[in-house]
């Protein structure tokens, strides 16, 4: 897979790095998770392996992206998207 990207709920882009704290994980890493996988599936479990700060749990697959949701701790979800 590959361009991963984070959303909100309304769409609005966010940063990769609002996934983690200062010492636990990195963008890159992220984005080697995202390389790595080639079903949704596999990029759930992926993200879940890194130190993140809220579990992923798949949202819908196409055949063009594999689309995961989050919720953080004030109720917002989150939608992290990568095309395969």
């Amino acid at each position: 897979m590959k361009n991963p990207e984070l959303l909100t709920e309304n769409g609005i882009p966010e940063n990769l790095a609002t996934l983690f704290t200062k010492d636990n994980c990195t963008v890159i890493a992220i984005q080697d998770a995202v390389e790595e996988s080639v079903t949704g599936t596999e990029l759930a479990n992926n993200l879940n392996k890194l130190q993140l700060l809220s579990k992923f749990y798949l949202d819908r697959e196409t055949v063009e992206y594999a689309r995961l949701i989050t919720t953080d701790c004030f109720g917002v979800k989150h939608y992290f998207k990568a095309w395969k």
